[in-house]
């Protein structure tokens, strides 16, 4: 399968990469960053395309991922910013639909939300209240692509809402009841239950913590 990811060089995204990169079903990955990445410019499978503007693909690009299987998208902001959260992936998901031609396998796009985000931009909120609207809109909009470009037989969108997303080496002696309970989930069980999205589908539109824990464990065999 060929694989696009984006927000590699983040806490998640790095994870997402590394597993990307050994897994074996992966054949191509690009990664669109907006600065080179180290020890990547010799890997077989990978290559990295720089993006100076993360609202505008040129031709060139196009043509490098219209025949992409999948999409990783973690690329996100800590304060709900409308271009990040808004502007980059819609950009992104029409680049895509511009160079796929008709008859062409149905494109899965995987998207890294939150916990606590909202898409009701009008409900009221105490804490973090524009970076989770924001986020929320991203979520929301996305969600909602297939069916707003008449492309619902060609696309299929799966949000990803993690809870708190701890290092993978962190208090690996939880058993997931724990984990459940506390919301919280290891970066190598949430970049898992990505790649296993993009790689498989997945039956939910939306899934959660508790769903992303267990099939980010399955992934990984344990």
């Amino acid at each position: 399968m060929k694989v696009i990811l984006t927000g590699s060089t983040g806490y998640i995204g790095g994870e997402i990469l590394i597993q990307c990169l050994s897994n074996a079903t992966i054949s191509t990955l690009i990664i669109l960053s907006r600065r080179p990445i180290e020890n990547l410019s010799s890997h077989p499978k990978a290559k990295v395309i720089i993006m100076s503007d993360f609202k505008s693909y040129p031709e060139s690009v196009i043509q490098e991922i219209y025949d992409a299987d999948a999409c990783i998208w973690a690329l996100g902001s800590y304060d709900g910013n409308f271009p990040v959260e808004v502007e980059f992936p819609t950009a992104f998901a029409k680049a895509i639909l511009q160079g796929r031609r008709s008859g062409s396998s149905r494109f899965r796009y995987v998207h890294l939300g939150g916990a606590f985000t909202v898409e009701d931009q009008e409900k009221s909120l105490w804490f973090l209240p524009t970076a989770r609207r924001g986020r929320g809109l991203g979520e929301f909009i996305m969600r909602n692509f297939a069916k707003e470009n008449g492309c619902e037989e060609s696309w299929e969108t799966v949000v990803v809402k993690p809870g708190g997303v701890l290092r993978k080496d962190i208090l690996k002696f939880l058993p997931q009841i724990i984990m459940d309970y506390i919301g919280a989930i290891r970066s190598d069980e949430c970049a898992a239950s990505m790649i296993d999205v993009a790689l498989n589908g997945s039956k939910d539109g939306v899934l959660k913590n508790r769903a992303m824990l267990d099939n980010g464990r399955a992934f990984l065999g344990r």
